[in-house]
């Protein structure tokens, strides 16, 4: 993201006379440790879990998901001082105030700069596909390894049948995830430091749960091409040996694992899991989805997303290749954010248009099997 030389960059002090470094200083949002019980926090201040066991680590994972289902995780988290308040306040009436628009260009940057970090940090696409920028002119194409030399056993005399390669490539088709947001000048003079991390939540729903909703529909098409659906009622360790196994008899590394939330109660209830289970310990990677993995399988999931922002419904899992022998996604253009207004109009609105450009492409039906609970 480019970095603007304006006075909206140069430090600033806050009410206590104390150096605001920068934008997105006043826009960072609070952390915290959420509070177990009354006498033990759930993490330390290294951040990682407060466990003396895989087991009941996997039970205080199960219990950041129940706090995330029953909306309570963010009532328990610390908030932010009055100081940060004011900051964030600042922020929004400078850009507010600010009439060539320069302010509130710098204000787009910045959200877009934290939405672009948050897609590549906690969207499952850019996990599970290779990323191939792409540069001005360049021909979005994706080569594909086959391995389809075949050797011969020739006895007597006798001829060998040649073999003539042709390199195959897919041209995934390119298209724009884009968001127009408008605000009325009205609801700018207004508003409090909530309209920020708003603006904020509505981009990444414009953006990273639509590009992971695409994503899910390409697995959704691949899956039943070269591999069986499976369905089941509790997810046990065979459903996951059968799952695992439909990738890697095509000679595929099983590398990633995408899994709704409730699964996981079915995960700590085995002991067998709890046998194969390799544990993440940083709190900060579980809240992007990471959970460790099983058998050299990453578990990853989207149940830590606001639910406006998850994709996956209940009971699904998807057991994919690595991401070299998946598929793809190929930027042409980063996310980016223009200001805007429709003063010419007639209309008393400022706002941002967002915009990325990219290709998709799922090129390997072997390397998908998904799995559905009934």
């Amino acid at each position: 993201m480019s970095q603007i030389n304006s006075p909206y960059r140069k430090t600033r002090v806050n009410a206590n006379g104390e150096p605001v470094e920068s934008i997105k200083a006043g826009l960072a949002r609070p952390g915290g440790r959420i509070i177990q019980s009354a006498n033990e926090y759930l993490f330390d201040s290294k951040g990682e879990f407060n466990a003396s066991s895989k087991k009941e680590l996997m039970g205080q994972i199960g219990y950041l998901f129940d706090q995330y289902s029953k909306q309570g995780f963010h009532e328990k988290r610390v908030h932010a001082s009055r100081e940060e308040q004011e900051n964030r306040l600042q922020i929004l009436r400078e850009a507010a105030s600010d009439r060539s628009g320069q302010s509130l260009q710098v204000l787009g940057e910045v959200i877009a700069e934290e939405i672009w970090e948050t897609l590549n940090r906690e969207g499952f696409t850019r996990k599970i596909f290779i990323v191939k920028p792409l540069g001005k002119g360049e021909t979005g194409r994706i080569r594909i390894r086959r391995k389809d030399v075949i050797a011969f056993q020739v006895t007597a005399d006798g001829n060998t049948i040649e073999q003539r390669i042709r390199q195959p490539y897919l041209y995934p088709p390119e298209f724009y995830i884009t968001a127009f947001v408008l605000i009325e000048d009205k609801e700018l003079e207004q508003a409090s430091t909530d309209l920020l991390d708003e603006k904020y939540q509505d981009g990444l729903e414009a953006i990273m749960v639509r590009e992971d909703r695409l994503t899910k529909k390409l697995l959704d098409k691949a899956a039943p091409v070269q591999n069986n659906l499976v369905f089941f009622n509790t997810f046990t360790p065979s459903v996951f040996t059968t799952l695992r196994t439909q990738v890697a008899s095509w000679g595929l590394p099983v590398q990633t694992a995408i899994i709704a939330y409730d699964l996981w109660n079915d995960i700590i209830a085995d002991p067998d899991f709890t046998a194969w289970y390799d544990p993440v310990t940083k709190h900060e990677l579980v809240l992007e989805g990471k959970l460790g993995s099983l058998l050299d399988v990453e578990l990853i999931t989207d149940a830590f997303r606001y639910e406006t922002l998850r994709v996956l419904n209940n009971g699904e899992v998807y057991f994919l290749s690595s991401p070299i022998t998946l598929g793809a996604v190929t930027q042409r253009k980063e996310l980016m954010a223009e200001s805007i207004n429709q003063y010419n109009l007639g209309r008393p609105s400022r706002g941002w248009f967002f915009e990325q450009i990219q290709g998709l492409v799922t090129g390997n039906a072997r390397g998908v099997s998904k799995g559905s609970r009934v």
